[in-house]
Order: C-alpha cells, then sequence, then structure tokens
C-alpha cells in the first residue's frame, strides 16, 4: 500500500472526528477508507474552467447507490 500525505482543512478533520470516533477509526483511517470507497465503486471527478478563477472547478460524482460495505480486520484499524 502507497502511503500519501494530505493536507484537510480544520473544519473538515473537526467534521470527520466524531465520525471516525464512533467507527473506532482514527481520522486518518476513515479518510483513507472514504478514498478507497470512492475509487473502488467508481466515484467520477470533473474539472473545468472556472470563469471567476484564475483555477478550476472541480465536481466530485459520488457513487449513486450503496457502495458496498467495507470490511476491516482489527489489526487494519490503525
Amino acid at each position: 500500500m502507497a502511503k500519501v500525505d494530505i493536507k484537510i482543512a480544520e473544519e473538515t478533520r473537526q467534521r470527520l472526528s466524531p465520525l471516525a470516533a464512533e467507527a473506532g477509526l482514527s481520522v486518518d483511517k476513515l479518510a483513507e477508507v472514504l478514498l478507497d470507497a470512492f475509487v473502488m465503486n467508481n466515484g467520477k471527478v470533473f474539472v473545468g474552467a472556472w470563469r471567476e478563477g484564475p483555477g478550476v472547478r472541480i465536481l466530485p460524482d459520488w457513487p449513486r447507490f450503496s457502495s458496498g460495505v467495507i470490511k476491516l480486520k482489527s489489526e487494519d484499524m490503525q
């Protein structure tokens, strides 16, 4: 498995924190699981010009139906 360092806004971390705690996971592990689920269930990202920019607009398109169940063994929950 490759390691990637990502930066997230403090507000994002705060909002993910209770979800992660409820699942018994760290915020980092929950983010990993969510990114894996996005990719494995054919999530898409659309990018286009941002007229008010400079820059681009990014629209993540999450899978529309159930993403299925992700199973983590105890040793993988860190």
